[in-house]
């Protein structure tokens, strides 16, 4: 797992505009852009004290049209900073957006 700074500073070298928690409907820019949204944070527990706690987020990227390109490039910056990831992709009709879910643990 890696750290919510460390996350930060993967995102911020893809060079694609992104937003802790989305970005407003005034400041949305045009795709592709990112958003980072927080799960609920979890516990384990050993030895009756807290061992581990974590945060799942999601890493939601954003485009016209389904970019290969860019889900791979954000996968490939995710493995080179040791962040293990599930994948979910979207069809956002209404929208006409297709999102990529990169849903990741960051330790806190």
């Amino acid at each position: 797992m890696i750290t919510l700074d460390q996350l930060c500073a993967v995102l911020d070298g893809l060079n694609i505009p992104w937003a802790n928690e989305g970005f407003s409907d005034d400041d949305k820019p045009a795709p592709p852009y990112m958003s980072l949204e927080a799960g609920f944070g979890e516990t384990a527990y050993a030895d009756n004290d807290a061992w581990a706690r974590w945060m799942p987020y999601e890493v939601l990227l954003y485009t016209a049209q389904r970019s290969y390109d860019l889900e791979a490039k954000l996968a490939d910056a995710l493995d080179a900073a040791g962040c293990a990831f599930e994948k979910a992709i979207t069809h956002l009709d209404g929208e006409r957006l297709i999102e990529a879910s990169f849903t990741v643990n960051v330790t806190e």
